[in-house]
């Protein structure tokens, strides 16, 4: 049986603010998800964030995904459990 490795969708806590330039390698801007993990992480109060965890990031999302923005709005929230 082979195991997926499996990333999930979304930013990660990053536990300080980024530099300019920090941005380039660690965010993806141009991703068609990003304003949706933007949202998110104003939500839970993050610091700061990063897309490199994201399944997404090697590949260079696209604005048009089969997984859609729904996976990322599924995140559960800074403090809800």
């Amino acid at each position: 049986m082979h195991r997926r490795h499996h990333r999930p969708h979304g930013p990660a806590f990053w536990p300080r603010p980024l530099s300019f330039d920090q941005v380039a390698e660690h965010r993806h801007v141009e991703c068609g998800l990003y304003g949706i993990c933007l949202e998110v992480v104003v939500r839970r109060h993050w610091p700061s964030f990063t897309c490199q965890p994201c399944s997404l990031w090697p590949r260079r999302c696209q604005p048009a995904l089969a997984a859609g923005p729904a996976v990322v709005l599924a995140l559960p929230l800074a403090g809800s459990r």
